[in-house]
């Protein structure tokens, strides 16, 4: 029986895939399976359909546009080995400089320093946390101090993150309301799950991400269930507050900015 089961959905990018694939046979650990969904549908249902084909003992779920270093598979489960009470696992996300106009993320300037402020409460440069207001921080995705030591953390990168399969059996699996491109539900599972246990960022869990506009960035231009999905994660987690009423309706305007091609 394989230690970890790795989970990757997957439709019409070969050469992307490939690429992937290549770099868990270049892994210090094989003691693993690969789960591959390459069918069409919900996102979030075939990431549940995922794990409950799982042999391994942990669930991995990563990207195809991903590129995993060589002690990434080892590094998670050495993780998991030292300390029963962690239950997720995720790590360091690199983006290469020429790839960042493929990320939907705010540019630099005055915009993104007061967004830095006044939603994220100047935790910019910290990995995998929730602030007040349900903003999600991108640390994870810098190579700074802040994102070079263990931390426990709210959330799991989406991209690429480990958890075990039997608390994941425990609360149910993924929440399958979410749609579209299913955001969030990654981060709504990360709740649930951390009610049992700990949610570990590992700087040497680290892949290298190489997002494409492809028609698979296009869907995340579907401003009503990108917006919806963040509502759902929200009634359920954040608590309601002035300030978490204004960060919505930042998202739902920056959406439809995007749509439009505005920004």
């Amino acid at each position: 029986m394989p230690k970890a089961s790795i989970i990757i959905c997957s439709m019409d990018r070969p050469k992307v895939l490939e690429r992937c694939i290549d770099s868990l046979k270049e892994q210090t650990c094989q003691d693993y399976e690969i789960i591959l969904c390459q069918e069409k549908g919900n996102l979030v249902e075939l990431k549940d359909k995922g794990w409950r084909q799982a042999k391994g003992e942990i669930c991995i779920w990563i990207d195809d546009d991903v590129v995993c270093s060589s002690l990434w598979l080892e590094t998670i489960i050495n993780a998991f080995n030292c300390d029963e009470r962690v239950m997720g696992v995720s790590g360091k996300t690199i983006v290469p400089k020429e790839y960042l106009k493929n990320r939907d993320i705010f540019k630099e300037g005055l915009s993104k320093k007061l967004y830095n402020w006044f939603f994220l409460e100047s935790k910019q440069y910290l990995p995998g946390k929730i602030t007040s207001c349900g903003a999600n921080t991108l640390g994870a995705n810098y190579d700074t101090f802040y994102s070079c030591g263990l931390q426990l953390v709210d959330f799991l990168e989406p991209c690429q993150f480990a958890i075990r399969k039997w608390v994941i059996d425990r609360v149910g699996g993924f929440d399958l309301e979410y749609k579209g491109v299913a955001e969030w539900c990654d981060v709504d599972l990360c709740y649930r799950i951390k009610e049992y246990g700990k949610l570990l960022y590992h700087p040497i869990v680290s892949v290298t991400h190489y997002p494409e506009q492809d028609s698979i960035y296009k869907k995340r231009l579907d401003t009503a269930s990108r917006y919806n999905n963040y509502v759902r994660f929200a009634k359920k987690w954040v608590k309601p507050s002035f300030k978490h009423y204004l960060y919505r309706g930042f998202l739902k305007t920056y959406f439809w900015a995007k749509e439009k091609g505005l920004i």
